[in-house]
């Protein structure tokens, strides 16, 4: 296996497995709106290219890549256009079953790949598809096209087809300890991250050098795939609300140029509650070097539902940040959110970084060091270094 491939699929497994840890239970006995609630998830279809992560999207939003494909000038606008339409779609599909996730993720996919073979030529074209393998990494080989190529034998692929599933279900088990609030899952993370590990080594094991030589052919030219960051979707628009406090009512787009954090909460959730001391120290602390933070009030029950309340609540609280009144939970669901409270970091460009589900501090929970650095990487000009490590792929988003 490339090397590079190896640890960029590395970095996304355990982000993958560090968000999982991330989701804390709401109020108690607390529920999501009815639109943003996530159903049961069926188990994948015993198809081997089902296994294949789906990272056309991630690649294209990062800069490295985009110069790569020589996407600059009025191509990077029309590009950021058309992501400030899809990039919706794409976000909220991480609450699907993984069999409706990926369908969801494949028409954004063939959108952009229509603007794309539009305004691009042929070679840039190539060269993406080169990318799209490499990272891949040893999960391409589940893919027709490629086994044919590298003369992959039926017995090969069974065995890489058996540890794909076997990570997928490790990645499984963990989700369900974290979605029943059963605990920190330490076995389950260490039994994802050993799964996943011996996932990565198979290719390197049980491919012939020939085999290996095509597949590393089929890469192309070598890329740093290890310091791609902004692999997330552009964050959703602000729905208009006619209720703002402590501002007049923001868009996103009109805070270009600065960090936002962004949390949505509901004046009546303790879990909520307990964040807003470290919002109010943020707003402190930020407010003089380009950052906004922004509450989202998204009701659950009948008294967050009046603005009056809201407003009171928000005084109360010495709230002095801007604050929207979301009544009708139209920017919960716009960013398919599923928990109180949720907390998100947004760069100078409109796109997501990091984000937090629960409570900032707790025994085991750092979110409000996590959120820190994230800022401060993003202030320092050096955001698109390592990145923090509390965030999904959103190519293959599963969080709640």
């Amino acid at each position: 296996m490339c090397p590079l491939s190896l640890r960029f699929l590395r970095r996304l497994v355990v982000a993958a497995t560090l968000v999982a840890s991330l989701v804390a239970p709401a109020r108690s006995g607390a529920q999501a709106p009815a639109a943003a609630t996530k159903p049961a998830a069926p188990s994948l279809p015993f198809n081997p290219a089902t296994y294949v992560p789906q990272v056309i999207l991630p690649l294209l939003h990062t800069p490295q890549v985009q110069a790569e494909l020589g996407i600059e000038g009025a191509k990077l606008g029309q590009l950021e256009q058309l992501f400030a339409t899809v990039d919706g779609d794409w976000w909220r599909a991480r609450n699907l079953p993984p069999v409706q996730q990926r369908a969801a993720i494949t028409k954004v996919e063939k959108v952009v790949k229509t603007w794309l073979t539009e305004s691009l030529p042929r070679e840039k074209l190539l060269r993406l598809a080169d990318l799209e393998r490499r990272a891949q990494g040893g999960r391409v080989l589940l893919r027709e096209d490629v086994a044919e190529v590298v003369a992959l034998e039926p017995a090969q692929q069974e065995k890489l087809l058996a540890a794909a599933r076997g990570t997928e279900s490790a990645a499984a088990a963990l989700g369900r300890v974290f979605q029943s609030g059963g605990g920190p899952g330490d076995l389950e993370k260490a039994a994802l991250l050993a799964a996943r590990e011996r996932e990565l080594k198979l290719p390197g094991d049980l491919l012939s050098k020939e085999q290996q030589k095509r597949w590393r052919e089929l890469a192309g030219a070598p890329f740093d795939t290890v310091t791609l960051d902004r692999i997330y979707p552009m964050a959703p628009e602000l729905a208009p609300s006619d209720t703002w406090i402590n501002s007049n009512p923001l868009t996103l787009a009109g805070l270009r140029g600065k960090v936002v954090i962004l949390h949505f909460y509901a004046f009546e959730c303790v879990n909520c509650q307990r964040n807003l001391p470290i919002y109010a120290e943020w707003q402190r602390a930020y407010a003089d070097k380009g950052v906004v933070v922004i509450g989202i009030q998204s009701p659950e029950t009948d008294r967050e539902r009046k603005p009056e309340a809201v407003i009171t609540a928000a005084k109360e609280e010495g709230i002095d940040y801007p604050v929207q009144f979301d009544g009708d939970s139209a920017t919960w669901k716009a960013w398919g959110n599923t928990i109180w409270p949720t907390v998100y970091v947004i760069d100078q460009q409109g796109y997501l970084r990091v984000w937090w589900q629960g409570e900032l501090k707790g025994p085991e929970a750092k979110g409000d060091e996590v959120i820190s650095k994230a800022v401060e990487k993003l202030l320092g000009g050096t955001a698109d270094q390592e990145p923090a490590a509390d965030t999904q792929p959103a190519s293959a988003p599963s969080g709640g």
